[in-house]
């Protein structure tokens, strides 16, 4: 028998393998051998198995690290055919693969990729990794580069539908959007148990670290400031982190800050877009501060 041991956000997936001793009713008393923990688990050895895993409160039979045996007696709905069990394991396991990837460098996931990844996903029962996967084929199809590597002009010009995407999730998932803006503002680390708002948040992260790239790659400040797309691309990072204006920002509202970048590129300088910091990184390179034109 298989018993699936998971987690929301795919990362500490984990199983047990193991025989039915007995049967009563709906119950059966199951001797697991083969322990597969997932990632910061503690199922065996000195410690007992933890509160929230399906082996809580099972009696450890064997200790041995190369050997462990357990023994609980479990509802036989939450047993699973061996093979049937596997397959659905190394299902996740693919699905968090494709996010995990997008979620780091992006590198060669396309977005059909992703579309494949959230179709799986929804078939597994994960509607928010689902939710997530095709907020990252928006992603990476807004950039035209099929999931390789583009300039940040080409990325920016396609920013607003990514953003726009994101505003709309915002609006219907207020949950994944509180998310969201922890990340960005750094009063919560980038990898949490919310898929989603995870998504949202790398979104914003891309448009961010490219809107920084942008005077390096035209050659100037200057240049930057006088290219055309950026006051979208900034009103629409500012909706986006907003929720369309229904929560400010470091307690700024949503047309102040617009009017902020605004200004910033009128009098010739290049905004910073609103962020806090992101893992304990700055999340902008001039430590928020706009910079003039001979800068």
């Amino acid at each position: 028998m298989f018993i699936p041991m998971y987690s929301e956000h795919l990362r500490e997936d984990g199983y047990a393998t193991g025989i039915v001793e007995a049967r009563e009713g709906d119950q059966a008393v199951v001797i697991m051998r083969e322990l597969v923990p997932g990632k910061g688990k503690t199922l065996y050895g000195t410690c007992h198995p933890g509160a929230n895993s399906p082996l809580s409160g099972a009696e450890i039979i064997s200790d041995n690290p190369d050997a462990p045996v357990l023994r609980k007696t479990m509802p036989i709905g939450e047993l699973k055919g061996w093979r049937e069990g596997k397959d659905e394991y190394l299902e996740r396991e693919n699905v968090g693969t494709i996010f995990y990837k997008w979620m780091g460098d992006g590198m060669a996931v396309t977005p059909e990729r992703a579309r494949f990844g959230a179709a799986k996903a929804r078939a597994l029962g994960l509607p928010r990794v689902a939710q997530g996967l095709e907020l990252a084929a928006i992603q990476i199809d807004s950039t035209g580069g099929m999931g390789f590597p583009v300039g940040a002009a080409q990325l920016l010009h396609g920013a607003p539908q990514a953003l726009g995407a994101v505003l709309e999730q915002g609006r219907k998932d207020a949950e994944a959007a509180e998310v969201m803006r922890a990340i960005l503002d750094g009063s919560q680390p980038m990898h949490g148990d919310d898929v989603l708002g995870m998504a949202m948040a790398k979104v914003l992260l891309i448009v961010l670290h490219q809107w920084e790239r942008l005077p390096i790659e035209l050659g100037s400040v200057e240049k930057a400031v006088q290219w055309g797309e950026a006051p979208g691309v900034a009103e629409a990072y500012v909706d986006a982190l907003t929720t369309g204006g229904l929560h400010p920002h470091a307690g700024r509202t949503a047309a102040e800050l617009k009017a902020q970048v605004l200004e910033e590129l009128k009098a010739g300088r290049w905004p910073v877009l609103p962020a806090g910091t992101v893992d304990e990184q700055a999340a902008h390179p001039w430590a928020g501060q706009a910079r003039d034109i001979g800068g």
